[in-house]
């Protein structure tokens, strides 16, 4: 954050520091020339001396004006795209929890449908025990209904009176083991059809739940970072504002001065004396010597309070003609 701060700081006084030293020391210059010629009339040499000063003090102070503007122009484009940039953070970190609980959601559903259909799969696997315990018991059965025919038969030959009623109730007793053996396999054979769709639904549910597990996992490690960048990008909007505050309060020091130094140039075109732009002369010295926290990063440079400095002097001795 403070980096990036420092950064258009430096790029500032990069592009408009230069040609304000230049244009404060034209003015320096030009105030010698206040000094030494007074508010009487000039001679043609002297005007032309004071015009060239002039001029120099002005491009100069136009460059640093409009390198200023430029620059700030810039900085507010970087500025508005940091604050687009920071509310599309700020969506994408919204999305994201939403998504986050759902995902959430959604995996209360799947291990609640784990839970039932593990109850279920236990279920059926019990039911399955039970059918083919009963199939086995119906085949054990059958088994003993079919020895029991062949002794059924030798009773027929043996006692005829006896052996037709004993075949009738068997035959009606093997047939409905019979019957019961084939409905015990159908509903073993469903049992297991069921038990099979369970294991596959049990297996379906645990891959589910583990995809939406990394789904979630993806989610928060996003959300994390998204939250660093959020907080960090609040930072640096908060500090670029400061800083083009700054930037603005420079501009504004330097527009102001470069207007009056406009005025002493637009005057020396037809000047004779400077008795006529003494106010805006005093006007231009007072402006350059107020320095203060907002315009620092152009009047805290060592070779421009030298100038201010030797400005003052000659000021002072101007003042006490």
């Amino acid at each position: 954050m403070s980096n990036e701060c420092e950064l258009y700081e430096k790029e500032f006084k990069d592009v408009t520091l230069q040609h304000f030293r230049e244009g404060l020391s034209a003015i320096l210059k030009f105030a010698n020339y206040v000094n030494e010629y007074g508010y009487k009339d000039l001679e043609d040499s002297e005007c032309t001396k004071i015009k060239k000063v002039l001029e120099t003090a002005h491009k100069a102070m136009t460059k640093a004006e409009d390198a200023a503007g430029s620059f700030i122009e810039s900085l507010m484009e970087d500025t508005l795209k940091l604050a687009q940039d920071f509310d599309e953070a700020k969506v994408k970190r919204k999305n994201l929890k939403e998504s986050l609980q759902t995902k959430k959601y959604e995996m209360m559903l799947l291990e609640n449908r784990r839970f039932q259909v593990s109850d279920e799969l236990q279920a059926t696997r019990m039911s399955l025990q039970h059918t083919e315990n009963a199939l086995k018991a119906a085949e054990v059965r059958k088994g003993e209904k079919t020895t029991g025919r062949d002794m059924g038969i030798g009773l027929i030959l043996l006692a005829p009176c006896v052996g037709i009623p004993m075949t009738v109730d068997y035959n009606k007793e093997l047939k409905s083991t019979r019957k019961l053996l084939s409905e015990v396999e159908k509903q073993l054979y469903k049992v297991k059809d069921t038990v099979k769709e369970k294991e596959e639904e049990m297996t379906k549910c645990n891959s589910q739940i583990l995809e939406n597990s990394k789904e979630i996992k993806m989610l928060k490690d996003n959300l994390v970072q998204t939250e660093i960048e959020v907080e960090r990008m609040q930072m640096v909007v908060g500090a670029l504002n400061g800083t083009k505050t700054k930037l603005k309060f420079c501009y504004n020091y330097l527009s102001g001065l470069q207007g009056l130094v406009e005025v002493l140039y637009q005057s020396s075109e037809d000047m004779y004396s400077l008795e006529p732009v003494k106010e805006a002369i005093e006007d231009t010295l007072k402006a350059i010597q107020q320095s203060n926290s907002h315009n620092e990063l152009l009047t805290c440079n060592v070779d421009v309070q030298k100038v201010a400095t030797d400005l003052r002097a000659v000021q002072y001795k101007i003042d006490r003609k």
